[in-house]
């Protein structure tokens, strides 16, 4: 029986309740819910076909947090090829975006490092960017190294204006504001900015969330895995030169 596992970050920060939609037969539904990095409530449901649950339905007697995951597990058959679909909504909106489904690790994997390379940013004056790192290492593993990791900051031509660290504490959401972060690192957002983000020893999903700062109105996108446009990390042949041209130089 396969198992299969979606990745929700919490957007509690921005005003936003966390959803998600699931419309393929299962057996079952379990929902996880961490906080501060460690297991706080677990939902479990035999729904039918169609499943749409916000947040305050499956985990209503905890105050939703900043750095909150939700993973919700999927059990049953023909499951390899599934999306899902995360919603967020407020008062005034609701945002949703169709994402896959990540594999289900036993305790011990060791989880290679990510590439994620964050170049579609809108950074005018009065809208903000946010690269959403949502990661979950396992429930009672300690990773053997700390999760962290490197970002470079590159203008338009790729050439890198500065390069900074950060750390996404274990199994949680970590929200990183491209424009601040540039302005804090001496580099002018407007200009135009992509970030290269390598690093860390969970298993993330990442996504964009472009922000409206005078309305609040939000999109959301989410982000590929190099395997969407290369082999090399499933080719035996080529694993290797690949891992040593994104991580050889690495060293956090």
């Amino acid at each position: 029986m396969a198992q299969r596992r979606l990745l929700i970050p919490s957007l509690a920060a921005l005003g936003q309740e966390a959803g998600f939609v699931i419309n393929v037969p299962l057996d079952l539904i379990r929902i996880r819910t961490f906080q501060g990095g460690k297991l706080a409530a677990v939902a479990e449901s035999k729904p039918d076909r169609a499943v749409r649950m916000w947040r305050s339905q499956w985990a209503p007697e905890l105050v939703a947090t900043a750095d909150e995951i939700n993973t919700v597990e999927l059990i049953g058959e023909g499951l390899s090829d599934l999306e899902g679909e995360i919603a967020f909504r407020s008062d005034d909106q609701q945002i949703a975006v169709l994402t896959g489904m990540v594999p289900l690790r036993d305790p011990g994997f060791k989880f290679s490092p990510i590439l994620h390379q964050a170049h579609y940013n809108v950074l005018m004056p009065n809208c903000e960017t946010y690269v959403v790192l949502v990661n979950l290492a396992c429930e009672s593993d300690v990773p053997v190294r700390p999760n962290k990791l490197q970002v470079e900051i590159r203008n338009l031509a790729a050439e890198v204006m500065a390069v900074t660290e950060i750390e996404a504490s274990l199994n949680t959401t970590y929200l990183l504001p491209i424009g601040e972060l540039a302005r804090r690192n001496g580099v002018v957002p407007e200009q135009g900015l992509s970030l290269r983000i390598r690093g860390g020893a969970s298993q993330f999903a990442v996504f964009t969330v472009f922000r409206n700062l005078s309305s609040g109105a939000l999109g959301i996108e989410h982000s590929l895995p190099p395997i969407y446009f290369t082999e090399a990390p499933f080719n035996p042949v080529l694993r290797s030169h690949y891992q040593k041209a994104a991580f050889g130089d690495l060293k956090i």
